[in-house]
């Protein structure tokens, strides 16, 4: 039984949080070996600030609308 055969019987038998937890662990080890992964870690407190800036410009009507943004980048790229 080959190394991949046998963790896929052991995540088989795990429940899924402990499967996610294995996924999670893996995919970090993963990003930090390929340095051309586009995943990149990032933290809760980074991402809620994100957000909380996405949701002040949206509410300011600085979003775009889906449609009018596809088109923007249409244009940008010759398509139109």
């Amino acid at each position: 039984m080959s190394t991949i055969e046998a963790t896929v019987s052991m995540m088989e038998t795990m429940p899924q949080e402990a499967q996610e937890a294995v996924f999670t662990y893996a995919k970090n080890i993963y990003s930090s070996m390929n340095t051309a992964s586009p995943f990149k870690p990032v933290s809760e407190e980074q991402l809620l600030s994100d957000l909380a800036i996405s949701r002040k410009e949206f509410a300011e009507g600085k979003g775009l609308d889906a449609t009018e943004a596809v088109m923007e980048i249409r244009r940008a790229h010759g398509f139109i």
